[in-house]
């Protein structure tokens, strides 16, 4: 072969391999356009493939939220702490409450903005414990309140 037929192979090859990278690049534009529809069912802030600016927002200041959370509440022996906290009360207590006194105990205020996150934490705690035998549900008037007390 001479070169210009070599030129002339290898330029075929790689218009074969644009033509092939162009069907994939379409399928996934139509894969894209697929999720953005059935992403803007679930998140009305979703439009033409972005994120609206308050979704972007919120998720932002959720995750700064939690990591200073983190860094305050760590450390802590959760169960061991929520233990004391339903020990000493004496009385049962909501998880609200649970998460309320741990959040005094680390000298944060009552509406703290991480406090629903120590809430959350705490539930799953409480469950926990409750499958150990540990803690157990007090009876309440409401039978949709959950409160909490020593087993």
């Amino acid at each position: 072969m001479d070169v210009a037929q070599d030129l002339k192979w290898k330029r075929a090859k790689i218009e074969e391999r644009i033509g092939e990278l162009t069907a994939q690049i379409a399928e996934a534009r139509e894969t894209v356009a697929a999720l953005d529809r059935v992403l803007s069912l679930y998140d009305p802030a979703w439009a033409d493939g972005r994120p609206g600016t308050q979704h972007r927002a919120s998720r932002k200041a959720k995750s700064e939220a939690t990591a200073e959370l983190d860094r305050i509440i760590g450390g802590t022996n959760k169960r061991r702490m929520t233990l004391e906290i339903l020990r000493t009360a004496g009385r049962p207590l909501s998880t609200h409450e649970c998460a309320a006194a741990f959040a005094a105990r680390h000298e944060l205020p009552a509406d703290h903005p991480g406090v629903p996150t120590i809430t959350n934490r705490l539930s799953s705690t409480l469950n926990i414990l409750e499958k150990q035998g540990l803690v157990r549900h007090a009876e309440t008037d409401d039978p949709r309140r959950r409160n909490w007390e020593i087993a």
